[in-house]
């Protein structure tokens, strides 16, 4: 895990190599380890690559590296896991081929110098982003992991490009970048910019999946238009639909989804460095820390955050799940005060405006576990791989039930039921509880209740899907601007799958990518620690797709191959409960201890230094939240974390 970056420059009056330099300190807490760099004074290339020592802890694994060849040079940021096999069959088809060391990056290198970079990228199984340099054709190709677990952001003008895996050493690169206003309304309405796009109208980020061939010798401005795919979603939903005959049962199913599990664990275990795991209590993480301590001689290092909170403390579930697993755990208990300085860090850690709240604790936990691990295995993506959103069995019952309905009359329910406020439907709830006591366990009834009214005037399946996961029912942000959501169509217009296939699929680009992904890499690599995700090894994903969706969404229950794996460790009495997502209590928060900091970015001053935002519909909203009528702390906190970025960007 490291962080690279680098630049082609015709530029003259440049000290480049101090340019370069500077450019890769501003990544030194993705590799602390070891500074390497490449130039070429002639070609005008200069490559930096900051080291988190993962495998191959010796000079062997030192980059940039060279070839054997002596054609290529890479910068490589990420982990190849089936460099072994990979490795195997290389030395199986030339006897000549030979190892300086045991690092996947050699592996990687290897593989292209053999079997060229077309025929490589498709056999990798991983996370990464990495810039190639062939010395012969005088070209660079940079290339980014299927889903796009490592980030890389591309610059570039007339007489230049740069590439980095944070914006910061783009920002020491060119100091005229813009603010693209589409990218913060789409900020706004998802909590993230979606890729290809950035926070900066001249630079973009590589989509997950493909590469982009840059010709040294003949260049000319690149922009996000001339990257290629060498493997997308559908590939595998394409494939999935073919293979599904397999399956005669859904036992059958499940054994094979354990199969392809442990062997993607086992895989994402090998270190030479202290690893474990994040360990919440839910499915996902229970699933990926069971599988671990299943494949381990000894007690596996799990971590946990756990809030005075108890609607969003999920450590004593956490707690209950280590103490039958066996595992050697850790806990810790945070209060507002704990996450302040956090919050002010925010715009440092993300380079540009991200917004899902649950970055404060991702930040803490990973903090926390690099206190006693560099590397530590995730739950995350289980939800999107084997159905686990609410949204998904919610989505599905809101379009069968009352699509039938004419939209006039939809219309008149949704506006006269949407003014009820939260607060009405969360004293109706509690009344009920008494009566009902088992369902007391579910929690922010009354802003699902309003959310469910606001959304049963959808006119399609993309007006639908889009109802359910925007956070602003309309933009804020004014004058004009595009909406850069384009790709949805893809997903709802593939015949052969269903509404919540769809579903499935444009979170997996979308939401999984942007967001889960993006605020597990940023947090993580702040303080130097590597997170890996089980759920998406490659034959797990292309598994998941084989699958019939009434295998994963069976009788009702979500993630039922994951729940099923899960029971054979874990009691389904401590499991059985309802869903809940790894937060914090930021709607209260913003009413009291973070009130003043929230104050200061909202208040009319400040909103109307930007003319391309809506600022008496935010503070409207902000009022609305403030009385407590209304949770509307996911809209406040999108405002909040461009507005904070912006004030760290001109300080």
């Amino acid at each position: 895990m490291c962080g690279i970056t680098g630049f082609f420059s015709i530029k003259e009056n440049q000290d480049k190599k101090l340019l370069l330099e500077k450019m890769s300190s501003a990544l030194v807490h993705r590799g602390p380890d070891e500074f390497g760099q490449f130039i070429n004074q002639t070609k005008q290339l200069y490559i930096a690559h900051q080291r988190l020592s993962i495998l191959e802890l010796s000079k062997a694994g030192s980059q940039p590296m060279k070839s054997r060849c002596g054609r290529y040079i890479i910068a490589f940021n990420g982990e190849i896991y089936n460099f072994r096999e990979l490795r195997s069959e290389l030395e199986g088809f030339d006897s000549d081929v030979q190892f300086r060391g045991h690092s996947d990056t050699e592996v990687l290198l290897t593989c292209i110098s053999v079997f060229g970079l077309d025929r490589t990228l498709p056999k990798l199984n991983g996370m990464f982003a990495f810039s190639l340099y062939d010395l012969k054709l005088n070209k660079i190709i940079l290339a980014r992991d299927r889903f796009g677990e490592k980030p890389l952001y591309i610059y570039s003008d007339a007489y230049s490009f740069a590439f980095s895996s944070e914006l910061k050493p783009i920002e020491i690169f060119s100091q005229r970048l813009s603010i693209n206003h589409s990218s913060v309304d789409a900020l706004f309405r998802f909590s993230y910019i979606p890729a290809p796009f950035s926070i900066y109208n001249e630079v973009f980020k590589l989509l997950p999946g493909h590469r982009l061939d840059i010709e040294l010798n003949d260049f000319s401005k690149i922009d996000l238009n001339h990257s290629k795919p060498y493997w997308q979603v559908v590939d595998s939903i394409s494939l999935g639909l073919k293979n599904r005959y397999q399956f005669t049962n859904v036992n059958d199913a499940i054994i094979e989804t354990e199969a392809v599990l442990k062997k993607s664990v086992d895989q994402r275990m090998i270190s030479d460095v202290p690893l474990g795991a994040f360990l919440s209590g839910g499915i996902d993480s229970t699933c990926i820390t069971a599988l671990m301590q299943a494949q381990s001689s000894h007690k596996v290092k799990t971590f946990s955050i756990g809030f005075h909170d108890e609607q969003y403390n999920e450590a004593q579930h956490a707690k209950a799940v280590a103490g039958i697993l066996g595992t050697d755990h850790h806990e810790l208990y945070l209060n507002p005060n704990d996450m302040l300085d956090s919050v002010y860090q925010l715009p440092d850690i993300y380079d540009e405006p991200f917004a899902d709240s649950s970055q404060l604790p991702t930040i803490m936990v990973s903090k926390f576990a690099k206190e006693h691990v560099t590397v530590a295995l995730t739950g995350d993506s289980g939800d999107e791989v084997f159905c686990g959103y609410n949204r998904y069995s919610t989505g599905q019952k809101i379009a069968s039930s009352f699509g039938s309905i004419p939209l006039p009359i939809r219309n008149v329910f949704s506006n006269s039921l949407s003014r009820l406020s939260p607060t009405f439907h969360n004293k109706i709830f509690s009344i009920i509880t008494k009566l009902i006591p088992k369902i007391s366990n579910y929690r922010n009834i009354g802003d699902k209740a309003h959310k469910f009214y606001r959304i049963l005037d959808f006119k399609n399946e993309v007006d639908l899907y889009n109802k359910l996961i925007q956070t602003w029912p309309e933009t804020a942000v004014t004058g004009e601007i595009i909406d850069l959501a384009t790709d949805i169509q893809d997903a709802f217009n593939f015949a052969g799958i269903n509404f919540v296939e769809r579903m499935m699929w444009q979170d997996a680009i979308g939401y999984m990518q942007n967001d889960i992904l993006t605020k597990v890499d940023r947090a993580s690599m702040s303080v130097s620690l590597e997170t890996r995700v089980p759920f998406l090894d490659n034959q797990v994903y292309q598994h998941a797709w084989n699958l019939p969706l009434e295998y994963k969404l069976y009788n009702g229950k979500t993630k039922y191959p994951l729940r099923n794996i899960v029971s054979k460790y874990i009691p389904n009495s401590i499991m059985d409960r309802p869903k809940s997502g790894f937060g914090a209590p930021i709607g209260d928060w913003l009413r009291n201890e973070l009130k003043d900091w929230a104050e200061s970015l909202l208040s009319p001053g400040s909103l109307s230094a930007n003319s391309f935002i809506d600022s008496e519909k935010v503070r409207e909203l902000w009022k609305v939240h403030l009385t407590g009528k209304q949770n509307q702390q996911h809209a406040i906190w999108n405002v909040l974390m461009f507005l904070q970025w912006q004030t760290r960007r001109l300080n």
